[in-house]
């Protein structure tokens, strides 16, 4: 038996030592409130804008958004738009619990087992101000819209995640709910956890070429014992 066959035979070479999650659609249940607030941000300031193209848009950062949604306008008007459009966010979100119900449970069951790391393509500042803090503690490193060279599907924000939890391809996976998660975790050669709880069906989700579907974030837990995932 040659090196890398002793290797690959060693069953921890096969759990994961990380798991990485996308935020908006997995973790909370927030898309409305962001597409309503771009309606109404759209409205005030005068640009028709329809929410079919906010939904088949609404996994990118917001600098994609502004021309997709807005075509070419300048960077005062941008900045007029986003800003209201947060305003918003925030007053439909407050005294709202945006959490899907099993959230608190699977990461403090994954937080035991393996180190946690988070890529989104929303701003910091919605993390912050939306996630409990004693949740948001459990993630060793994080990176957001507003800290990214190149968004996902790009897979540079998911690799440099990697990099600062010091893991290779195959002791990490990905856990997202768009096509645009299955593609940067496709290019960053690692396996895709597909929750459809966003805004792309299972259906979309399985032809994109994710590794699991899941129906809700509760049944990861059940899959990565089961298949061997977690000590």
């Amino acid at each position: 038996m040659s090196f890398s066959e002793i290797l690959a035979s060693f069953p921890l070479i096969d759990m994961f030592k990380a798991i990485i999650f996308d935020f908006n659609g997995v973790l909370v249940n927030d898309l409305r409130f962001h597409e309503e607030a771009y309606l109404l941000a759209a409205k005030e300031t005068g640009f028709p804008l329809a929410l079919e193209t906010i939904q088949r848009h609404i996994s990118t950062t917001p600098g994609q958004k502004r021309n997709l949604y807005f075509g070419d306008i300048s960077d005062e008007t941008w900045n007029e738009i986003f800003k209201l459009k947060t305003k918003y966010y925030f007053d439909l979100i407050e005294g709202e619990n945006p959490l899907f119900p099993e959230v608190e449970d699977v990461l403090h069951f994954l937080g035991r087992q393996c180190l946690l790391g988070l890529v989104s393509n929303t701003p910091r500042e919605y993390f912050e101000k939306v996630f409990p803090k004693h949740l948001a503690s459990l993630f060793r490193e994080s990176i957001f819209g507003d800290e990214m060279r190149h968004p996902k599907p790009s897979p540079e924000p998911l690799l440099e995640v990697m990099r600062r939890l010091d893991v290779v391809s195959g002791q990490c996976c990905y856990v997202g709910d768009s096509l645009s998660d299955v593609q940067m975790a496709k290019k960053a050669g690692i396996k895709i956890f597909s929750v459809a709880t966003g805004d792309n069906t299972s259906e979309e989700l399985r032809v994109a070429g994710s590794d699991w579907i899941l129906n809700r974030l509760s049944e990861l837990k059940d899959k990565l014992i089961s298949d061997d995932y977690l000590s």
